[in-house]
């Protein structure tokens, strides 16, 4: 296989990779937005609704079972970071909506909320990737001291060695 080959797979490799990621950041996404499926399908009635007292609770009890599924499932397809941001912010939405029902969508409060709540994420996990990327550093640094104390003491058993024969 020639150079020009393995170069042309290696770009189709990674055409394909950033395809799937480009697919599993949609349906991160749609995860998201499925969590709002009783707000936009509030006019449908069903007939059977499995129990619960109507349609419009079935289906917000099914969007809150499948968005994690949905979630989990895309992440098999390793998406693009930032698309997590987006079944948080409806996370965010939904848990403010747990304890004041009756606020719209569009309140400034509810969105002020939301992003909020998204840019704290994000803190949070730059405070998590600092707190790692400490950790790891302490570590080579407690490899390269090692590395030294072995070789000083190599050093130290030929010099002692030397001086005795």
């Amino acid at each position: 296989m020639s150079i020009k080959q393995k170069l042309k797979d290696q770009e189709v490799k990674g055409e394909i990779k950033f395809f799937l990621r480009v697919i599993g950041s949609i349906l991160v996404a749609l995860s998201g937005f499925i969590l709002l499926i009783d707000k936009v399908t509030s006019s449908i009635k069903l007939d059977n609704n499995f129990g619960y007292s109507d349609t419009e609770t079935f289906l917000w009890v099914l969007g809150q079972t499948l968005s994690p599924l949905l979630i989990l499932l895309a992440s098999l397809f390793k998406p693009f970071r930032t698309s997590y941001l987006i079944p948080i912010y409806i996370y965010s939405i939904q848990l403010y909506w747990v304890f004041k029902p009756n606020v719209r969508f569009d309140n400034v409060y509810l969105q002020a909320y939301a992003v909020g709540s998204c840019v704290f994420f994000l803190l949070l996990l730059l405070f998590i990737y600092w707190v790692n990327s400490l950790k790891l550093k302490r570590e080579k640094e407690e490899e390269f001291f090692q590395f030294e104390v072995r070789n000083t003491i190599e050093l130290l058993k030929k010099e002692v060695l030397s001086k005795s024969e």
